[in-house]
């Protein structure tokens, strides 16, 4: 029973194409899909074998079809753009359609000309054929009205983003008597038929000179200019009833462009594309320009090919990370093999099966150590590729971790096949676009996108065959055979492999036996082969006689036992013999064992007087090295090894060690075979080359930390130039000692208090801090990730046996944490900038971190002052949105999205957590969801689903749906968007139009099913890849139903797992979450109950798995389906283990309300939400080793769950506002629950409360008028508050209130003049002059109606202090102090600056004491906006003024400001970039681009959701708030880093003020 149910849920699983494809054909939509002149839409009529050279697409005209109008009499073999041109070479590589619509003239119809535009463009946008090569030429055809067809297109495809690529592919168009300015409708009508009654607007659009015709003649030319055009015009008359006239004269069927080639047919309207003959002189004219055209493409398409080419396959390569063809290393194993070797596999008649068979099978061949299984591999691709077979091939190496991975092997054949098929390179182009750093992900997600989903989802024209060696020294062969036979089961690739193992060992071999051949060399295979090796090589020895030799050839063939290493090794040793008695001694001693062979090369190497020590060493380095040395760096590693000088590396190798090592042909240091390795790490013997793994390690790693130590790396903080461009070219040991060493921590013996030692002194050296800018430069900050887990690794195994205190022990844990963080906080920011690791990062860090202990106190570093955390927390970045709650969360490879309960859709940097984008729907955002392939993101809300390109943020469609969705998932195909809704129904929608496909009920004629039916599912889930909607209730047990069959798949049980419908129900306990799983996990699903309990389903085998406490809420599975997310209303959240609910991590916050979670897609990164806040987590457990990258053969210790506390951020009341008394080194602080406080700066902390106006809301701006010491605030309600401040002993107290008045409206601005007499508030409703003056009292002077008004800003003129500025959308006005008269005529002063049309007036500055105002625009009610600086010259701003223009040197400025912050003296302005670099730049240089970069802000300070509160003190040091938080940032504009451009360093911008 069991069986028939895993066989049931398998076939389910296998009808999953099979549902979707009937999904997506939609419905009837009572227009028929044939018609007798031939089918509508886009038809195929030939594909050639070869990638096409262009797309040639036959539109037919009025009243014709799509086969009827090219086909004369009707007769199907003269139909000749299907019968004749796929026969002629000169369309041999031309793709060809013809198009068909219904113009019928017999019936009335609702379509005119654009409609079957549309048609047209659609059709060739949704062809599969047109996708596979994207950019390649597309050709029209036209007869009649199908030219105007075509022309309406072609401009449609123009305007419209979406058809863009298809405008861009139009390269030629040739019309058949097309009437291109119309003709006289009545005189039409009277030639081609009898008026029938309906309308027709398709007629009505070919009437002379008609509203169609005039739209297409007036835009066609605007577009045309780079077309080649052919116009074909009649010249015979057509028998129209009683009469012969020209349908289309030569006037109308011409266009008169210069770019247009015009011919004459001698034939009719009607014959013009109808032919008898391919000899009719009218087709050949026809023929050849079309023939003349593709030739042009043809022959301009391979330098063009070859450009593209190069560009996409740089690309492909930099995607895939992948630096060298795999025919490198066939040339090596080539190079070994004798001509007319081999040939014995090749006449196998199971081979010869096997390779023709249509049946795709696994070849595997398995033979003992040293056989010649690489060799033969060789002879096999070279074999395949005579017979032009396409061919991947791979070989496993244990010489490098390159070579001995999954994720290498799949990369390498990924990027194979891309340079073989087209179609292939396109599609991982296309992952490319959405997941650009998927090279770096675990090997199931990489086989998932780019195998399952992509590449073996191709229909290639021939068999495919994959050719792999020594799969046995992959380090997860036992996980990759699996893969294997799911690549068979795709029809289409046939897999040649060798092994050291059998596949009959294998645990798959007992019920595929079918799918595998299974074959063993034998030694009479081998024998052969091997004479020919000797007889190759008999020259090289002693002379001797013919017999002699021949007794030597059988005597060695008879010990062999088909080991070719064995001959190859005997050949060495009897090179050295010179008499026929030595050499008959040589063969007669020998053992026949390879394993006494390497002992007997030990021995002699002992006896030998002179190199032992040198032998030792390049056995020791060769065997143990990460990866293969090259010789010169093995030169320089020997050298600091030994403390000696050596002679030639090669030499030294040939004459101490040459029958173990060798060199190989790109100049790398190899071991013979990989059972000498093996024999020389064996662990009991004698020998004293033999070699001990741990201290062999221990060797190269305290070689490489006395490198990376020294003199090479030393002092590359003081030097101008990068460590790398000097270091690289002197010493090669460079790249092999930073980016490996890492490697040996792993294997040393982790006891050992020396290696502890030399560890802990380089990582508090300033050496570490180079090799890190090393590392950055590269740029592989991988290493540092891996470095962190090898000294974690470390120190879990020395706690093993020795107490984990001491300094030591301290600092490598502190350094495993940090290294961590140095990524995913400031990756970006090391990766543009590596040298700011030295004086910018460290001051940033917390106190307890390493990097800021040790090397913080640098005189140039810069002083980081008010941050509250002492340690690393894992919350990357909060985004708080204090006005909305937020309801959904969603991420992609680019974005992620924030649904809010009003109904916004927020878009984020998914690197920098910074906002990009808003979005709007009508109702509370309920769930998110982007697609993976497409450029899609679907929201839903109460009674609505909504879909939006994100490419272009435009809302595709909107539809209404009677209840909400409890879940949505895409279709794998990407074409329907499926939903699970709380009525019990299941929807299936159209992506392309909304259209609803498929509606069932779950509850519906299922008898188990009928009690659920009136109660709602608290809980969905979709499996795609199982084809099953799981479902969870509050009193009964999940469902599984079926959504392709329309049926219940399974019933689970909290306490037994899959019950059957008969079986008694057990007690039931509401279900709270559902997931399945992801990847290699999809088949598992994780259920969290009322009751607290979490349980695993095996959905497949119908088993619980496993089961845990965990009180979840919210679930969440990562991409990659090893990590499962648990989310408790506390704010409590749990990392375990998918696979088992191991718990690997917890974070403990003191925060509460229902929480969402979202993985995002690199898997690295957790986002929740809760209430009003965004945290982005990175808990380094999520950066998990993957299975196939351990290859250091020792188990990582286990560790318990580690967790982190964060508090809630609303308990630490946020900072709103801020203003700086700047010469008192004094900040007021105002706080969102009405508070104010004093910061002050000498003492960097919040000193005391200055007042506290809670019923008033929040403090939403502070201004203080250092003359009259007051201080003006407005509040969240609209009131305005100004208090006197007095100061005394230095501590500042209210004297008094003189001000508190409540608007009623939002007061985005308040100003006071210069003697505080006047005070102006500003609403959106009205802007009000109040007196302040002792003699006139506190009143309304005046007040200005600002109703309709765009967004305005107001300053007092710099130059006139009885004045002021208005800027109110670009025009500017200068206004009266005293009384608010405006001075400017009504035009006022036009703005003459290059401002963006969406940005409206943000901010006016005046500068000190200069006659300089700095104005900022950026888009209105968004915040953290980028921002648009422009300075302009006050005297351009007086009441005589009708424009002013910009000072030029602002206008550098502007694609690099994001927040204008202030001027540090008259000239010098201070500034955000976009990048986050604190910026300066002096407006009186003569390259005002050229600024200075200082210091950058971590991003995760610039992505709270709120605008940035940042000023400059004229001292020079950055005020920033941070949430709750003010952080000081002293010496920050001393530190000058390189700008823009490459220049040398220039002193700083405050010690030349100051000097």
């Amino acid at each position: 029973m069991e069986k028939t149910r895993q066989q049931k849920t398998l076939e389910s699983i296998s009808g999953r194409n099979r549902f979707l494809r009937h999904l997506s054909k939609g419905h009837d939509n009572g227009e028929p899909s044939m018609d007798p002149k031939g089918p509508f839409g886009l038809n195929s009529l030939y594909e050639p074998a070869d990638p096409a050279i262009a797309d040639l697409i036959f539109v037919h005209g009025l009243g014709g079809g799509s086969q009827s109008t090219w086909a004369k009499s009707g007769d199907p073999s003269l139909y000749w753009p299907q019968a004749w041109l796929p026969h002629d070479n000169g369309f041999k590589d031309v793709r060809i359609f013809s198009f068909g619509y219904n113009s019928n003239l017999n019936k009335s119809s609702i379509l005119d000309l654009l409609d079957f535009a549309k048609s047209l463009l659609v059709s060739i946008h949704n062809c599969p054929a047109t996708c596979r090569q994207p950019d390649i030429p597309l050709v029209f055809c036209g007869h009649s009205m199908g030219g105007l067809v075509i022309k309406r297109a072609f401009i449609l495809a123009k305007q419209k983003k979406q058809f863009q690529r298809i405008a861009a592919r139009t390269r030629s168009m040739f019309f058949l008597a097309t009437p291109h300015r119309g003709a006289d409708l009545a005189e039409l009508l009277g030639k081609i038929l009898t008026v029938s009654s309906g309308a027709r607007p398709f007629v009505a659009d070919l009437e002379r000179n008609s509203v169609a015709t005039q739209s297409i003649n007036e835009e066609f030319p605007q577009y045309c200019q780079d077309l080649e055009l052919f116009s074909f015009y009649e010249t015979l008359p057509t028998k129209l009833g009683i009469t012969k006239k020209l349908v289309v004269d030569k006037d109308l069927a011409t266009l008169g462009y210069a770019n247009e080639h015009t011919a004459y047919l001698n034939a009719n309207h009607r014959e013009v594309c109808k032919y008898a003959t391919q000899t009719d002189p009218n087709y050949q004219t026809v023929r050849n320009a079309l023939a003349s055209t593709i030739d042009d493409f043809r022959s301009g398409a391979i330098a063009c090919r070859r450009k593209i080419s190069t560009e996409r396959h740089r690309l492909l390569s930099g995607f895939l990370g992948l630096s060298e063809a795999p025919e490198d290393y066939l040339m090596d194993v080539d190079s070994k093999r004798m001509s007319g070797s081999c040939e014995w596999q090749l006449q196998n008649p199971e081979y010869q099966n096997w390779q023709d068979s249509a049946n795709p099978q696994i070849y595997w061949i398995g033979a003992k150590p040293a056989t010649g299984k690489t060799v033969l591999s060789g002879k096999i691709i070279h074999h395949l590729k005579d017979l032009q077979r396409d061919i991947c091939f791979f070989f496993f190496d244990y010489r490098s971790n390159a070579t001995t991975t999954i994720i290498s092997f799949l990369l390498s054949m990924a990027w194979q096949m891309a340079q073989m098929h087209p179609e292939a390179l396109n599609i991982i182009l296309e992952i490319r676009e959405m997941d650009n750093q998927l090279f770096k992900a675990d090997y199931r997600t990489i086989w998932r996108k780019l195998f399952l989903d992509s590449i073996l989802r191709l229909k290639f024209h021939k068999p495919q065959y994959w050719v792999i060696d020594a799969l046995d020294e992959c380090t997860s062969h036992i996980e990759l055979v699996p893969l294997l036979l799911k690549v068979i089961e795709s029809g289409s690739v046939r897999i040649f492999l060798t092994s050291r193992d059998r596949f009959e060992n294998q645990r798959q071999a007992s019920h595929l036996k079918d799918r595998v051949i299974s074959q063993e060399i034998r030694m009479d295979d081998t024998k052969y082969d091997i004479r020919l090796y000797l007889e190759s090589h008999m020259d090289e020895l002693p002379l001797i006689d013919k017999e002699a030799r021949q007794d030597m050839v059988h005597t060695i063939l008879a010990k062999s036992n088909g080991c070719f290493l064995w001959v190859r090794l005997i050949l060495e040793t009897l090179r050295q013999v010179h008499t026929s008695a030595e050499i008959r001694q040589v063969l007669r001693n020998v053992p026949s064992d390879m394993s006494e062979l390497y002992s007997r090369i030990l021995e002699h190497m002992s006896m030998g007087p002179h190199g032992k020590n040198c032998a030792k060493a390049i056995l020791t380095w060769t065997v143990c090295s990460a990866r293969a040395l090259s010789t010169q760096e093995l030169y320089y590693a020997l050298q600091l090894d030994m403390k000696d000088n050596i002679d030639n590396v090669a030499r030294t190798i040939i004459s101490s060690c040459g029958q173990l090592v060798y060199v190989d042909a790109k100049s790398h240091v190899q071991m013979v075979h990989q059972t000498a390795q093996e024999f020389l790490l064996r662990s009991g013997s004698d020998s004293e080359f033999a070699i001990d793994w741990e201290l062999g390690h221990k060797r190269l790693l305290l070689t490489c930390l006395e490198y990376l130590s020294g003199n090479n790396l030393k002092g590359s903080r003081h030097r101008r130039f990068s460590v790398v461009s000097s270091s690289k070219q002197c010493v090669p040991f460079m790249a092999y000692a930073s980016t490996c060493f890492f490697e040996h921590v792993l294997h040393v013996n982790s006891t050992d208090d020396e290696i502890l030692q030399a560890l802990a002194t380089f990582l508090k050296s300033w050496s570490f801090l180079s090799w890190i800018q090393y590392i950055a430069e590269e740029p592989d900050l991988g290493v540092l990730i891996q470095t962190s887990k090898a000294l974690k690794n470390f120190l879990q195994r020395r706690s093993r046996y020795l107490s984990p205190l001491g300094k030591e022990a301290a600092l490598l844990d502190s350094w495993a944490t940090d290294l961590e963080r140095l990524v995913t906080k400031f990756g970006t920011n090391l990766m543009s900038s590596p040298r700011s690791i030295f004086h910018l990062i460290p001051p940033l860090c917390p106190p307890a971190s390493a990097l800021r202990t040790y090397f913080a106190s640098s005189t140039r570093a810069i002083a980081v002052l008010g941050l509250s955390e002492t340690t690393w927390d894992d919350c990357m970045s909060t985004i708080v949105h204090a006005q909305d709650c937020l309801s959904a969360i969603a991420c992609s490879n680019k974005h992620f999205a924030i649904g809010m309960s009003s109904g916004k859709i927020l878009l984020y940097n998914s690197v920098t957590c910074q906002e990009t984008r808003g979005l709007q729907q009508l109702g509370s955002v309920k769930i998110l969801l982007f697609a993976q392939r497409r450029n899609l993101l679907v929201s839903t809300g109460f009674r609505e689903v909504n879909l939006w390109d994100t490419s272009s943020w435009l809302q595709l469609w909107r539809v209404e749906v009677a209840q909400p969705c409890r879940s949505i998932a895409f279709t794998e195909d990407e074409q329907l968007l499926l939903g699970a809704l709380t009525n019990n129904h299941f929807m299936a929608y159209d992506l392309e139009t909304g259209a609803l496909r498929k509606s069932a009920n779950w509850t519906v004629d299922l008898e188990v099913l009928t009690t659920h039916a009136g109660r709602q599912p608290i809980v969905a889930e979709f499996c795609v890849e199982q084809g099953v909607l799981a479902l969870g209730f509050r009193h009964h047990d999940i469902i599984l139903w079926d959504f392709e069959r329309y049926e219940l798949r399974e019933m689970y049980c909290k306490f037994a797992g899959v019950r059957s419908i008969s079986e008694k129900a057990r007690p039931k306990v509401g279900t709270m979450g559902l997931v399945f799983g992801s990847a290699d996990t999809a088949g598992l699903l994780a259920a969290s109950y009322l009751d607290g309990e979490l349980v695993l389903f095996d959905t497949i085998e119908g088993t619980i798995i496993a089961r845990t406490e965990a009180n979840a809420h919210s679930l969440a599975c990562s991409p990659d389906g090893r990590t499962l997310a648990c989310g408790h209303t506390s704010g409590n959240i749990q990392l375990f283990d998918f696979r088992t609910l191991k718990l690997l991590y917890t974070i403990n916050s003191i925060e509460f309300g229902n929480m969402a979670l979202a993985f995002s897609r690199d898997n690295y990164h957790l986002l929740t939400i809760q209430r009003t806040q965004c945290r982005v987590w990175d808990p380094h457990v999520l950066v998990r080793e993957d299975a196939d990258e351990d290859n250091s053969g020792i188990a990582s210790a286990s560790t318990a769950p580690q967790g982190v506390t964060t508090g809630n951020i609303e308990d630490e009341t946020l900072i709103d506002s801020m203003t700086c008394f700047d010469g008192h080194e004094v900040c007021f602080i105002g706080k969102a629950d009405g508070s104010v406080y004093v910061y002050e700066n000498k003492y960097c902390r919040q000193s005391y409360e200055l007042c506290s106006l809670t019923r008033s809301g929040s403090i939403q701006s502070l201004f203080f008028d250092k003359n009259s010491r007051s201080l003006v605030s407005t509040h969240s309600y609209g009131t305005v508050t100004i208090h006197r401040l007095v100061q005394r002993q230095e501590r500042w107290e209210i004297a008094g209130i003189i001000f508190d008045h409540r608007e009623g409206a939002y007061v985005h601005q308040v100003l006071t003049n210069e003697v505080f007499s006047r005070l102006l508030v500003c609403t959106a409703e009205k802007q009000t002059l109040w007196s302040m003056s002792s003699e006139d009292g506190v009143q309304v002077i005046r007040s200005l109606s600002w109703r309709g008004h765009g967004h305005s800003t107001w300053i007092t003129h710099p130059t006139n202090l009885d004045q002021l500025i208005l800027i109110i959308d670009k025009i500017a006005h200068v206004y009266e102090w005293q009384t608010l008269e405006r001075l400017t005529s009504a035009e006022g002063i036009i703005l003459d600056g290059n401002i963006l049309p969406k940005f409206a007036i943000h901010s006016i500055t005046s500068c000190f004491n200069s006659p300089v105002i700095a104005t900022t625009f950026c888009e209105p009610n968004r915040s953290y906006t980028d921002s648009q600086l422009l300075m302009w010259n006050a005297s351009d701003f007086n009441p005589h003024s009708r424009s002013a223009a910009p000072v030029p040197s602002s206008d550098a400025l502007a694609d690099q400001l994001k927040l204008f912050i202030g001027f540090i003296d008259e000239h010098k302005v201070v500034f955000l970039s976009k990048n986050g670099w604190i910026c300066s730049v002096d407006l009186q240089s003569a390259n005002a681009d050229d600024f200075s970069r200082h210091f950058f802000l971590p991003a995760g300070w610039l992505s709270m959701g709120r605008d940035i509160l940042c000023e400059v003190m004229r001292n020079g040091d950055i005020i920033f708030v941070k949430l709750s938080e003010v952080v000081i940032i002293k010496n920050g504009l001393n530190n000058v880093e390189p700008g823009r451009t490459d220049v040398e360093e220039r002193s700083s911008l405050l010690s030349t003020r100051q000097g």
